[in-house]
């Protein structure tokens, strides 16, 4: 009889055990994480803080918690080299963490996040599970269900890069490497003379200056501040895509969305007015500033499925740029051949000059360069529109590319062919 008491006993504790646990494990059991910076840049780490607290009398003897980041996001750890003096980085997309929870008790910790890809991420969730006293009654949820619950915003922009060691233009291929030059020179208006660099095109030297120097001399050329700078990105990563709303390479587009990032940058140093043409859903684009995107709407149904941003001007609105780049969904919404049919034919909507009297211009930031692209530029060129390239991959459909196109293909792509 002693004996079977005590198994009752023990049945009954287990069961009693049980029941109190399956109720009241998620009673004020509370898991936060938020970053250490709202806003980061491609590449750069950000520390993680998150906090796990059992604020009642029940202890969780057994509670583990899944973090699994979002693609693009890493967690960093920096470990020795057994052996050596050296340290070694590892990269993980998911971290599992035990702990043993008493009443009352919190607890804190620090972690290191590298972020590789540019985008908005909603940061907090994480899948827990806890367990009783005997490890017989697992249970499985979503931090996102806990009370209390408050999700983190992390935005990731896009870093720029160096155009003039990326990029290297279509006339220089063969031959002498041509490094690239300002996208926003006026060789018309002079800001004075300095001493040749080998970089330095031929028809910027100053003759005069030079006969009275005794040395070559090249004139200095001020920038444009008249006119808007257009970016057209183009989100269709092949000629014929697979699916045709979303990409086939997004890794081709996210290179486009750094160039257009760089271009952003370079032209907000010089306080030029600067707007974002991109055949994405505008609807899409995550972005705190509902009135930075629009719709080309002009009855037709291809304008209202092209998106154009606000004019970004000077360095106090580079950040609102490239926050705008960092929500852009991996989604086309009309193809580059619509696209580029609706600017010939609407040609004031997209190179509006700012005093209506500046020289017009287009960026076109491609991941491919077609014929299509040749014929879209004799047409621009026809209504005093100057159109430049940057093509980010090695995938060219254009067999003969015309001297006076001026096109840059990243030196990466050209070394692959």
């Amino acid at each position: 009889m002693l004996y079977l008491a005590i198994l009752l006993g023990a049945v009954l504790i287990y069961v009693v055990q049980m029941k109190l646990y399956e109720r009241h494990t998620t009673d004020r059991l509370t898991y936060r994480v938020r970053p250490g910076a709202e806003e980061v840049f491609e590449d750069e780490d950000v520390y993680f803080f998150d906090e796990v607290a059992n604020d009642k009398l029940l202890p969780l003897p057994f509670l583990k918690v899944n973090d699994d980041l979002p693609d693009g996001l890493f967690f960093h750890f920096v470990d020795p080299v057994p052996g050596a003096d050296t340290m070694k980085d590892t990269y993980e997309a998911q971290v599992q963490s035990i702990y043993v929870l008493e009443s009352y008790q919190k607890i804190s910790r620090r972690w290191r996040v590298t972020c590789r890809k540019r985008g908005i991420y909603r940061i907090g969730d994480a899948l827990l599970v806890t367990n009783d006293l005997f490890g017989m009654n697992s249970r499985s949820f979503a931090a996102s269900t806990l009370p209390g619950f408050v999700p983190y915003r992390l935005t990731v922009l896009p870093k720029p890069i160096d155009l003039a060691s990326a990029f290297v233009a279509a006339d220089g291929l063969t031959g002498d490497v041509i490094t690239n030059h300002s996208l926003l020179t006026d060789p018309l208006i002079r800001a004075g003379t300095r001493e040749y660099r080998t970089d330095d095109p031929m028809r910027a030297i100053n003759w005069k200056s030079t006969a009275v120097h005794g040395r070559l001399m090249v004139n200095v050329e001020e920038h444009y501040r008249r006119f808007v700078f257009n970016i057209v990105l183009n989100m269709q990563s092949r000629p014929i895509e697979k699916h045709p709303d979303v990409p086939s390479a997004p890794h081709d587009i996210e290179r486009c969305i750094s160039i257009a990032a760089t271009l952003f940058d370079r032209a907000s140093a010089e306080d030029v007015p600067t707007r974002l043409i991109v055949n994405t859903p505008h609807k899409s684009i995550e972005t705190d500033d509902s009135a930075s995107v629009s719709v080309v709407d002009i009855g037709d149904p291809v304008g209202r499925q092209i998106t154009l941003s606000r004019s970004y001007e000077g360095r106090m609105q580079t950040l609102d740029a490239l926050r705008l780049l960092a929500g852009i969904p991996m989604a086309i919404s009309v193809p580059e051949e619509k696209l580029l049919d609706h600017i010939i034919e609407h040609p004031a909507l997209y190179t509006e000059a700012a005093d209506h009297t500046g020289a017009a211009s287009l960026v076109f930031v491609t991941s491919y360069f077609s014929e299509r692209m040749i014929h879209f530029h004799r047409a621009m060129e026809a209504v005093g529109v100057n159109v430049i390239y940057y093509v980010t991959s090695a995938n060219r459909n254009a067999l003969d590319i015309p001297d006076d196109i001026e096109i840059y293909f990243s030196v990466g792509s050209i070394l692959t062919q």
